[in-house]
C-alpha cells in the first residue's frame, strides 16, 4: 500500500534576514516521540502541529518517532509472538507445579491459558486484516482480528505487572498506582511495567537514540497510559544522549502538573526532564529550539517550567490558532497504522465555546472547565483540509466543541468546496439545530457521525450540570440526524451529586425508549476531579470533599461525601444502582475502543462511512479467514471459576484507596497471599475471544453437542465473545 503525502503547505512569513542564523536553525536536531501505549489505528495530532510550527520558524532538522505503533508492529512479528507463547506455556507449567497458588498465580494462569489455540502468525495476520480494504469491512473476519489482538495484549501482561493492560490502556485500578510517586518515580516499577516492550526499547528505540547527536528530545504524552513508558524512555534517552535537552509535554503532562497534591516537587516525577510544557506547545517548542541554537538559558520560556531554576509555577500556554501554520502530517508513515486508509485528526478550533459544565475538568484549563474557545478562519481550515484530502478521505475533528455558528459556516464551506471528505466530531446538543436545518447541512458536507455529551436524561441533573440542554428536545435533534443517515453516539454518566437511583436509571431508560435514534452509547460513572466547578464549589452541590489517599501525589480524582446522607463516594468503575439488564440494553458495540463500536474510534468512523448509521451491516456469516481457534484442555484445578480476576484486583485497589492508598507494594502483598485454587481435575475451554471457561471434566463439549452448544451460547449472551 502506498499513500501519497503532500508537501507541507508553506507558512507565509518574512524571509529570515540573517542567513547565518537561518543555517543555525536548520542544524538544530530534534527528535519528537509518541510513546506507548495508545491507539494504534491513527496517530495523535499534537506532534504534526509542533513540527509545522518548527518548520515555519526555520527548524527543519526534525525527526518524529511514533514509538507506539513501531513497538506494536515490532512485537507483532511471528518470532516475537512465538517466544511470547513459549513463555506463556512455561508460566502455565510452572504454576501447575506449585503446591499452592497465590492470587498472582491465579491471575497469571488464566492469562497463560489464552495461549492455547493461538498461532504465532495470528497477530501479523490480524493487523493485515485491519489494513485490507475488503477484509476490514467483512465484519465476521474483522471480529476474528479483534479477538486476536485482545488475546495478544492480554498475553503481553505476563511480561509486566499483573493484569496491567485493559486493551490499549493501563488499568487505573490495577496492580500499580498511576497517581503515586512511590510507583511512578520508582525505576524498578517502571522497568516492570515497560517489560512487555523490552525488545523494542533495547532494540529499535535505542538505535534511534544513537542515530544522531540529538540536541532536543521531546516526549508528547497525552494519555495516562503513556506516562510510565515515557518516564522509562526518558531515562534511556538521558543515558544515550547526555547532552540533549529533554522536554515533556502533552495533555497528560498538563494534568500531572495541575493535579499535584501540594507543593511537592514535580521534578521528582519528571526526573530526566530539563523542561516541562504543561499547556499548548507550538510557541514554547520553537522558543526552546531557538534557545538551544543560541546557547541561551532555558529559564523563563513562555508556557514552560525549567529544571535549572527548579520551577514549580504552572504556566498554561494558549495559542492563537488562527495564525498557526498547518500541521505537518508527512511526519508519519501512514501505512504503518492499523487502518485500510489514513484517518486524520485535525483541530479547526480549540477549547469549548460553552465552557460552563460543572462536572467538566478537561484538558488545558486553569480557572474554567476547559480551555478557552479559539477558531481558525474557515478559509484557512479549507486550505488545511485540501492538503489533507490529497492523502486521506476521512477526518475526525479533534475538538472540545465547535460553536454552532462556526459549525454551520464550516459545513457550508465544505459542501461548496466538494473536498470529498467524510468526517465526524463531538458536537453539543444545540436546541437551534432543527430550526436551522443543521442535520441536512452536516450530511451534505460529508458528516457520517457525531458524538454528543448527553450526560443525563433528567432535566434537574442537566440544570445542575449547567448543560444548557433541554431533554425534551433531544429526541427531535436525534431524529433529524437519523433521517439524514448520520450516526449519533451518545455519552453520559450516572452518579452526579444528589442524583437519585430513579434518575440514574432514567438515563438508561431514555436510551431504551429511543433506541431507534442512536447508533452507539457509552454511559459511565461520575468522578470528581479537582479542576471542576463541583470541586471548587462543593457546598453549592451539597457535598463535602474528603481527604484523598495519602499515597496519591497526583489528585486525579477526589473522594466526596453527600452532606445530607453522609454517604461517601470514591472512584469506581460501575454504578451498582444500574441493573445488568439496563446496562446490557445500551451495549451495541461489544468491541470497544479502538475498534468498531468504540465511540469516536477511527475504525468506527470508517464503518459509519461504509454502512451508515447502522454501523455494522451484517454480524452473521462465517469469517473469510480463521485467525484463532478454540481449545479444550485439561487443568489440574477443580475450581478455575473461583480464581482471582482483574475485577477482584480492581476491588482491592479501591479498598486500599480508602485505607490510605493503593501502591504496587501494598497490592503485591495482597497478590502474594494464598488464592482460592484447589487441586482436582477439570477442563478449560478457551474460546476464540481468549477467556477460559471452567468446565467439569469428562463431558463432551464439542460444538455440536448439547453441552458444547450451551456453553457457547452463554458465552455469547454475556457479551464476552
Amino acid at each position: 500500500m502506498s499513500v501519497p503525502l503532500p508537501d507541507p503547505r508553506p507558512y507565509r512569513q518574512p524571509p529570515a534576514a540573517d542567513p547565518v542564523r537561518e543555517a543555525a536553525s536548520a542544524s538544530v536536531r530534534y527528535l519528537l516521540i509518541n510513546p506507548p501505549l495508545t491507539d494504534p489505528t491513527c496517530p495523535y495530532h499534537s506532534i504534526p502541529y509542533l513540527v509545522g510550527q518548527a518548520r515555519a520558524a526555520g527548524f527543519t532538522a526534525g525527526t518524529c518517532l511514533d514509538a507506539n505503533i513501531d513497538a506494536l508492529n515490532y512485537l507483532a512479528d511471528p518470532e516475537h509472538v512465538r517466544r511470547l507463547l513459549d513463555r506463556a506455556e512455561a508460566r502455565r507449567a510452572s504454576i501447575e507445579a506449585n503446591p499452592a497458588l497465590t492470587r498472582a498465580d491465579e491471575l497469571a494462569y488464566q492469562i497463560a491459558l489464552s495461549a492455547r489455540g493461538f498461532d504465532c502468525r495470528a497477530v501479523e495476520q490480524a493487523i493485515a486484516v485491519f489494513r485490507d480494504g475488503e477484509l476490514f469491512y467483512h465484519y465476521p473476519t474483522y471480529r476474528q482480528a479483534v479477538m486476536v489482538i485482545r488475546r495478544w495484549l492480554n498475553l503481553l501482561t505476563l511480561d509486566g505487572a499483573p493484569a496491567m493492560f485493559d486493551g490499549f490502556e493501563l488499568r487505573l485500578h490495577g496492580s500499580v498506582s498511576l497517581a503515586s510517586y512511590q510507583d511512578l518515580a520508582d525505576d524498578e516499577t517502571l522497568d516492570l511495567m515497560s517489560h512487555p516492550f523490552e525488545p523494542y526499547l533495547t532494540g529499535p528505540y535505542l538505535t534511534a537514540l544513537r542515530g544522531q547527536p540529538w540536541d532536543v528530545i521531546g516526549f508528547s504524552v497525552n494519555y495516562v497510559s503513556q506516562l510510565p513508558f515515557a518516564l522509562r524512555m526518558a531515562r534511556e534517552a538521558r543515558e544515550a544522549c547526555p547532552g540533549a535537552v529533554i522536554v515533556f509535554g502533552g495533555t497528560e503532562v498538563g494534568d500531572d502538573v495541575r493535579y499535584l497534591r501540594s507543593t511537592s516537587d514535580v521534578w521528582q516525577l519528571f526526573r530526566h526532564a530539563d523542561l516541562i510544557v504543561p499547556g499548548e506547545g507550538e510557541t514554547p517548542f520553537t522558543e526552546i529550539l531557538a534557545r538551544v541554537r543560541d546557547g541561551r538559558s532555558l529559564a523563563g520560556i513562555q508556557g514552560s517550567m525549567a529544571r535549572e531554576t527548579a520551577d514549580r509555577t504552572v504556566r498554561i500556554n494558549y495559542e492563537n490558532i488562527a495564525t498557526l501554520p498547518a500541521p505537518a502530517y508527512d511526519v508519519w508513515n501512514w501505512p504503518a497504522y492499523w487502518n485500510p486508509e489514513p484517518v486524520v485528526l485535525y483541530s479547526p478550533t480549540r477549547g469549548c465555546y460553552w465552557n460552563k459544565c460543572t462536572f467538566c475538568d478537561y484538558g488545558l484549563n486553569t480557572d474554567r472547565p476547559t480551555a478557552p474557545s479559539r477558531e481558525r478562519s474557515v478559509e484557512t481550515v479549507l486550505a488545511d483540509l485540501t492538503s489533507i484530502a490529497s492523502f486521506s478521505n476521512v477526518v475526525y475533528f479533534a475538538v472540545d466543541a465547535m460553536s454552532p455558528r462556526f459549525l454551520r459556516t464550516l459545513a457550508g464551506a465544505m459542501t461548496e468546496a466538494c473536498l470529498g471528505l467524510n468526517w465526524s466530531a463531538e458536537i453539543r446538543l444545540e436546541r437551534t439545530f432543527p430550526k436551522r436545518g443543521v442535520a441536512a447541512l452536516l450530511a451534505a458536507s460529508g458528516c457520517v457521525s457525531a458524538s454528543f455529551g448527553y450526560e443525563s436524561a433528567t432535566q434537574r441533573i442537566l440544570d445542575l450540570i449547567d448543560k444548557g440542554v433541554q431533554i425534551d428536545g433531544v429526541a427531535t435533534l436525534l431524529g433529524e440526524l437519523a433521517d439524514q443517515g448520520i450516526g449519533a453516539q451518545l455519552m453520559g454518566f450516572t452518579g452526579f451529586p444528589s442524583e437519585t437511583a430513579a434518575e440514574a436509571n432514567e438515563t438508561f431508560g431514555y436510551l431504551s425508549r429511543h433506541d431507534d435514534l442512536w447508533s452507539l452509547a457509552g454511559i459511565g460513572r461520575f468522578t470528581l476531579t479537582p479542576g471542576s466547578i463541583v470541586a471548587k464549589q462543593p457546598g453549592r452541590f451539597g457535598i463535602e470533599l474528603l481527604p484523598g489517599p495519602e499515597t496519591d501525589d497526583l489528585r486525579r480524582f477526589l473522594p466526596w461525601r453527600h452532606a445530607s446522607t453522609g454517604i461517601e463516594h470514591w472512584p469506581a468503575d460501575t454504578d451498582e444502582r444500574i441493573s445488568p439488564q439496563s446496562r446490557q440494553a445500551v451495549l451495541r458495540g461489544v468491541n470497544g475502543r479502538p475498534f468498531v463500536g468504540g465511540i469516536d474510534a477511527a475504525h468506527t468512523l470508517l464503518y459509519f462511512r461504509a454502512n451508515g448509521r447502522q454501523l455494522v451491516a451484517d454480524r452473521t456469516g462465517q469469517p473469510l479467514l480463521v485467525l484463532v481457534t478454540e481449545d479444550l484442555t485439561e487443568v489440574p484445578f477443580a475450581n478455575l471459576a473461583d480464581f482471582t480476576t482483574a475485577e477482584d484486583l480492581a476491588e482491592r485497589h479501591q479498598e486500599l484507596q480508602r485505607l490510605g492508598g493503593a501502591t504496587r507494594q501494598r497490592l503485591a502483598s495482597w497478590l502474594n497471599e494464598p488464592g482460592a485454587g484447589r487441586r482436582g481435575q477439570a477442563s478449560a475451554l478457551v474460546l476464540p475471544f481468549g477467556a477460559p471457561i471452567a468446565l467439569r471434566a469428562g463431558a463432551d463439549y464439542a460444538p455440536d453437542t448439547p453441552f458444547g452448544m450451551a456453553v457457547r451460547m452463554l458465552a455469547h449472551a454475556s457479551g464476552a465473545a
